[in-house]
């Protein structure tokens, strides 16, 4: 009875509407009131419907700072995830754009300077809804923003793949040096097909390593030469890391036993 008097629009409509399954001398009296125009809404109601259009607009300006904060975050927490994938820690939000600008546009030019004005003025909207909780932003600023910001979401999808890829060419060149830096210390200073062969036919044939080690070892080697034609593939290219870890730590191993024995050689 409380919502018929508040004029509630879903009560109004089931006893206009609505079929009684069972009812108890209820619900047929309040339509018949109803078909009488006896149910009328208090003038407490009324007054509270009148007031709710005096709150639109600043429900409208609450929404759009709301919209401001979904575009605010939409483009900040992937950017601070790329910088991340860079190697960097995770920079604040004052701190992004100014890194964005320093990693991508500066050092390893990926990006222009204009790539990244879209998350440079959001920053410093929020910055300013920070200062001012009641600021006013329109409706055709948070429409620009939402363009630009679906631009440069792109952008930064297009940016991830190309840090992937430099990430592992770094990766491959890194395994493929660590590498041959340890089988120098076995076969000498020798070239690439030479110091395979010699790991070979010295190393492997004579027991000293698993055959697995010279099956990792060549493909350490033409791991190196897929990524130098850019057709780097991660799930390869983690997979080359992790059979590379085997091979190095036999290196290691072997070579710190050809030193203990080397060692207690020069004292005798």
């Amino acid at each position: 009875w409380q919502s018929v008097k508040d004029a509630q629009p879903v009560m109004f409509t089931f006893i206009r509407d609505g079929i009684p399954l069972y009812d108890r001398g209820t619900f047929m009296p309040w339509r018949s009131l109803l078909k009488m125009g006896k149910l009328k809404p208090s003038p407490e109601s009324i007054d509270l419907f009148l007031r709710t259009s005096e709150k639109t607009k600043e429900m409208i300006e609450r929404r759009l700072l709301d919209a401001l904060l979904d575009v605010y975050y939409g483009i900040l927490n992937p950017s601070q995830a790329l910088v991340m994938l860079y190697g960097s820690p995770p920079p604040t939000h004052k701190e992004t754009p100014k890194l964005m600008e320093e990693i991508f546009v500066k050092k390893e030019k990926m990006l222009k300077k204009s790539d990244i004005s879209v998350l440079e003025k959001t920053v410093k909207l929020f910055k300013e809804y920070e200062d001012n909780p009641k600021m006013k932003i329109s409706g055709s600023d948070v429409d620009k923003l939402v363009i630009d910001a679906d631009k440069y979401i792109d952008r930064l999808k297009e940016l991830r793949e190309q840090i992937e890829k430099k990430s592992q060419e770094k990766t491959i060149e890194q395994i493929y040096e660590d590498t041959f830096a340890l089988l120098k210390v076995l076969v000498g200073k020798k070239t690439q097909e030479k110091t395979i062969e010699s790991f070979d036919k010295d190393f492997v044939k004579g027991g000293q390593f698993p055959p697995q080690d010279l099956r990792i070892l060549k493909e350490i080697v033409a791991a190196k030469k897929v990524v130098k034609k850019g057709k780097a593939d991660i799930y390869k290219t983690d997979r080359a890391r992790k059979d590379a870890s085997v091979l190095i730590n036999d290196l290691i191993e072997f070579n710190q036993r050809c030193e203990l024995v080397n060692s207690k050689k020069e004292k005798k």
